[in-house]
């Protein structure tokens, strides 16, 4: 299945380490229409919200049944899959990804989720 990141597991090290193995299929780059990326309320950590004329930059990547419930629990019950439309270099694709439950409407910080993700990826 396919599946759209578009935060703190987006790098694919720390990807491998938080779904249990390395990915076999190089990212796919992606843009989702119709969302904004905000912090999700409480934490340092982003979510999507709605906003019509925003657009969110990610990648698409492949996992499988294993992977996905391994990352589901790294990104803690807060978050639930949602089905998506995305456009890529190879046109459109459908692929799942997480949505937080209580988005704000701050932007997401960029400058620091290579720390984020080093200090929560290790624990997996």
């Amino acid at each position: 299945m396919k599946l759209f990141l578009y935060g703190t597991l987006i790098e694919p090290a720390g990807f491998g380490r938080c779904a249990g193995r390395p990915i076999k299929h190089p990212p796919v780059p992606a843009i989702l229409h119709g969302y904004e990326r905000v912090s999700l309320r409480g934490t340092r950590y982003p979510t999507l919200r709605r906003a019509p004329r925003a657009s969110v930059h990610g990648v698409i990547m492949r996992v499988n049944a294993d992977m996905m419930m391994r990352l589901q629990n790294y990104e803690s019950s807060r978050y639930r899959q949602i089905p998506v439309q995305l456009r890529t270099p190879h046109g459109r694709q459908k692929a799942l990804c997480f949505m937080g439950d209580a988005p704000t409407k701050v932007a997401w910080r960029t400058d620091n989720w290579q720390k984020l993700m080093a200090l929560r990826s290790r624990s997996f």
